[in-house]
């Protein structure tokens, strides 16, 4: 999903050597380096995550394997060549009982297997010995792969009633926007951790509400269809995964390195949907 947009936004002036599971398997040291010698890259951006939240809960190893693993080879690959890392990592590296909004300074807590193995990423990034960047997003969602707002559409054309969470706050993310922030942060030489978001904070509630409401607008769902949204307590729609009741994160590091606050993420959502329609965004 987010590789598709970082393609989109490439510069002009930079060649992209893509690689997916097929043609790499970056849990592999030694297919990572022999890769690596074989394209001589200058920087390594992985796009590349477990992020089945729930499925982590039982898949432990495999959740391991991508999220610790395979950036810890990237890593230490990158520092012995000497190149950039770029990471990027997520709100459920945070325990997510604050009211205000999160910096990269502040303590890190994982709840659920998800966070944890993004964490042990982190971790594993961090104490390669090279030059690095990790950004943390959250919410993401975009044109290319299972997303929240593609959901909540299928369920509003199927059904009248929508039953949704509505004490977990954060801050939805759109895929190109994030791409778009990646690229001028590799641009400014951003090293550390940086947050990115697109701007405010919702429920997932929120956020069905929004996506539906802006959709009727649209015509992606018919304008008279009646839709009758239900919100409910986390303890009322119990998952396997714990999640964070608040991860909004503040952004204000991003916006001094880049001189570009992160538009709203109604903005955002709404600029999805217009791409669904071919539209624009």
């Amino acid at each position: 999903m987010l590789a598709a947009d970082v393609k989109l936004l490439k510069p002009a002036n930079v060649n992209l050597i893509e690689t997916d599971v097929e043609e790499l398997d970056i849990t592999n040291f030694d297919d990572v380096k022999k890769f690596c010698a074989e394209c001589q890259p200058e920087l390594i951006l992985n796009c590349a995550a477990y992020t089945a939240v729930d499925k982590a809960e039982e898949e432990v190893g495999t959740a391991y394997a991508a999220n610790e693993a395979g950036p810890k080879n990237l890593a230490i690959i990158a520092a012995n060549l000497q190149i950039p890392f770029v990471h990027i990592s997520t709100d459920y590296v945070f325990f997510g009982d604050g009211s205000h909004p999160l910096s990269e300074t502040d303590t890190c807590a994982p709840q659920g297997i998800y966070g944890k193995s993004k964490r042990a990423g982190e971790f594993a990034v961090e104490n390669a010995g090279g030059k690095w960047v990790t950004i943390r997003t959250s919410w993401l969602y975009g044109k290319n792969g299972h997303n929240f707002p593609d959901t909540m559409l299928k369920l509003a054309s199927e059904r009248d009633k929508l039953t949704i969470v509505n004490d977990q706050k954060g801050s939805p993310t759109y895929s190109y926007d994030l791409a778009e922030a990646i690229w001028k942060l590799i641009n400014k030489n951003a090293t550390g951790y940086v947050h990115f978001s697109n701007s405010g904070h919702c429920t997932w509630f929120d956020f069905a509400v929004e996506t539906v409401s802006e959709a009727k607008k649209l015509g992606i769902i018919p304008k008279e269809k009646n839709i009758d949204f239900v919100p409910v307590s986390s303890d009322e729609f119990k998952r396997p995964a714990p999640r964070p009741s608040y991860s909004v994160m503040s952004t204000e590091k991003y916006t001094e390195i880049t001189g570009a606050p992160p538009r709203s993420w109604q903005e955002g959502l709404h600029a999805f949907l217009k791409e669904k329609l071919g539209v624009g965004r």
